[in-house]
């Protein structure tokens, strides 16, 4: 009785990519001389998987000088990594975790891990939040932003980095202080690295205000900057839900 040979995919196999190349690629071809394994099965986290071609149909894995090679597409797509290939680079590209989210022209995606990231600025305590009760406005709750806390007369902010190759951007930013029925109200200033305001306005205590801002070439990190009336202790945010980007 033939033996049937149960392959577990990992590591150990080598993967062969089914892209089409086109005739550029053929002064880097060698011509090998191969056999189709149809002895070879596989499981896919204990289950039983067949890999498959472009079309769809069943692809048979080759075997040549000890080495077992499968589709990498199929492979890839199966184990939920992403794959790309650069036809006129002739590279491959793979990309395994959460995948950058990139808007085409005019698309607008909003804030994510993906596409954004905060990073210090000064002596400035801030960082990401997603404390459910800081972020209640009115009846609005969010659920992300980025803050900033001790915000007075001497001025508090935190620094942001968008994708490379993001022309607009769309900036919720909103105002609290610690006693809610308190009548109070601080400025903001959105900065490029250059210390170009790009937007500066008002919000009141409690209340969000939404801002556009047209990005200079190669802009990648935003300063912002919150002050208040002297004494107090109030804290600003970007609020993620309602921020986008677009290129």
């Amino acid at each position: 009785m033939k033996s049937k040979k149960t392959v577990m995919i990992g590591t150990a196999l080598v993967l062969l990519l089914t892209f089409s190349a086109g005739v550029s690629a053929a002064s880097t071809l060698e011509r090998i001389q191969a056999n189709l394994n149809h002895g070879i099965s596989f499981l896919l986290n204990g289950q039983a998987w067949t890999a498959k071609d472009a079309n769809g149909a069943k692809a048979v894995p080759i075997s040549y000088k000890g080495t077992t090679y499968v589709p990498l597409r199929a492979v890839a797509e199966a184990t939920g990594a992403d794959i790309r290939y650069d036809a006129a680079k002739q590279q491959i590209s793979i990309t395994t975790g959460p995948i950058a989210e990139t808007p085409g022209k005019g698309e607008r995606v909003p804030f994510s891990e993906n596409n954004v990231s905060h990073f210090k600025w000064s002596y400035y305590t801030s960082g990401i939040t997603r404390n459910k009760e800081d972020l209640r406005f009115g009846e609005t709750q969010y659920e992300t932003a980025f803050v900033v806390s001790g915000v007075n007369s001497a001025g508090q902010g935190f620094a942001f980095k968008v994708k490379e190759g993001t022309k607009k951007i769309g900036v919720l930013v909103g105002l609290k202080t610690q006693k809610s029925d308190r009548i109070y109200s601080g400025t903001y200033t959105i900065s490029d690295k250059e210390g170009q305001a790009l937007a500066t306005g008002k919000v009141e205590n409690g209340t969000v205000v939404e801002n556009v801002l047209v990005l200079p070439n190669n802009t990648t990190e935003l300063y912002v900057k919150f002050t208040g009336p002297a004494g107090e202790d109030a804290t600003g945010y970007v609020l993620w839900d309602e921020s986008w980007l677009e290129n």
